[in-house]
């Protein structure tokens, strides 16, 4: 009895397994199926992307798998590839760099961490690929990959160089105008110093002194321009230092006597604004030397450059001189110097204010001009 029941057991056992293996395959084949049509469109979207995708293990450097594209792109076979590393196909003043990344993203298992650099492939023919490269960090079953996707940019390199040829290009042509427009500038200075010699009026000497003092601060611009690396703005607060150290040179007037006092923001100003803002500061610091000291006074000469924030720059001129006098109306001078000063400030869009207490002040306030292009 025992033994029949055995038997039984054993038979129905067997049919129990039985239909359990035909479930199995009932229930998983149809996915299993799935799995692997989805692993082969995957495979063949990888293989007919145009990027180069490589996958390495770490920290070994062997590549597990690479797409076609790659294999095609360094000229090797998939086969010849997989018993490669990664270390084979980059450059070697590159491969520092790659390292470095590669072993920051897997010392710290940074696997949502991407990094992008720009580098170079070797090619089985020793020639090389320029290539914008994403590097990540993946994991499958508890085993760490690097993915590499590589894109081509040799053509966006060679474009890139040629248009920084280009600008090099037009560097040494900006420079070389502004070179030129200085000593063109200093040509006319040089004019005018010599046409001094031969003029025995007083006043007829200072108008021409006057002259070359407004055309050396505009070419004062175009030496610093020239000796920059950026032409389109200079450092105004620099600028203003050298024109004034040039205006007490070219009058003779005793640093000793007159106490100079500079309190600038460093500024860096375009060409558009420097250039009458550097007139404006020509004229009246000429003013002050010329008349704000008379008979050898000692006295103290004060200039200041600030930047609000407002956008405004406020430009203040002052001594402690005797002062201009009242009955000369600012607004409506026929002075050149002061006539020069209000149409220049009216050019900046600014406004000016004159105070005469223990004096002279000017508080000059402007704005930097845009750009204008000029068809």
């Amino acid at each position: 009895m025992h033994s029949d029941l055995e038997d039984n057991w054993d038979s129905v056992r067997e049919k129990i397994i039985g239909l359990g293996e035909q479930s199995i395959r009932k229930s998983y084949y149809p996915q299993l199926q799935q799995r692997l049509s989805e692993l082969e469109r995957f495979r063949a979207l990888l293989d007919e992307t145009n990027e180069s995708i490589f996958l390495s293990e770490v920290p070994s450097g062997h590549f597990a798998d690479v797409n076609k594209f790659a294999s095609q792109q360094l000229g090797y076979s998939t086969e010849k590839m997989l018993e490669m590393k990664v270390e084979d196909i980059i450059d070697p003043d590159k491969l520092d760099e790659m390292r470095t990344i590669i072993f920051s993203l897997f010392d710290g298992k940074h696997l949502k961490n991407r990094k992008t650099i720009e580098t170079v492939l070797k090619r089985s023919d020793n020639s090389q690929i320029n290539v914008e490269m994403s590097i990540s960090l993946v994991k499958f079953s508890d085993v760490f990959y690097i993915v590499m996707v590589a894109r081509d940019i040799t053509e966006r390199k060679e474009f890139e160089n040629a248009l920084k040829s280009s600008l090099n290009e037009k560097e040494v042509l900006i420079r070389e105008i502004h070179h030129r427009v200085k000593n063109n500038m200093q040509i006319i200075s040089s004019l005018l110093n010599l046409q001094k010699q031969y003029v025995n009026d007083e006043e007829a000497v200072d108008v021409l002194k006057e002259s070359q003092n407004r055309v050396k601060s505009m070419a004062m611009i175009h030496e610093k321009l020239y000796k920059s690396r950026n032409f389109s703005e200079i450092n105004f607060a620099d600028y203003i230092r050298s024109l004034v150290s040039d205006l007490f040179y070219s009058y003779g007037v005793d640093s000793n006597r007159v106490k100079t006092i500079i309190l600038l923001e460093e500024v860096m100003m375009g060409l558009e604004t420097a250039i009458p803002c550097g007139l404006i500061v020509s004229e009246l610091v000429t003013n002050t030397l010329k008349y704000a000291f008379p008979h050898q006074e000692k006295g103290e000469f004060k200039i200041e450059l600030h930047s609000e924030s407002d956008g405004f720059y406020d430009l203040i001129i002052s001594d402690n001189g005797v002062g201009m006098p009242e009955n000369i109306n600012f607004d409506e001078t026929d002075t050149l110097g002061l006539q020069l000063v209000n149409s220049l400030v009216n050019q900046l869009e600014g406004t000016v204010e004159l105070s005469r207490d223990k004096g002279t002040k000017f508080n000059i306030k402007f704005k930097e001009l845009e750009y204008k292009e000029r068809i």
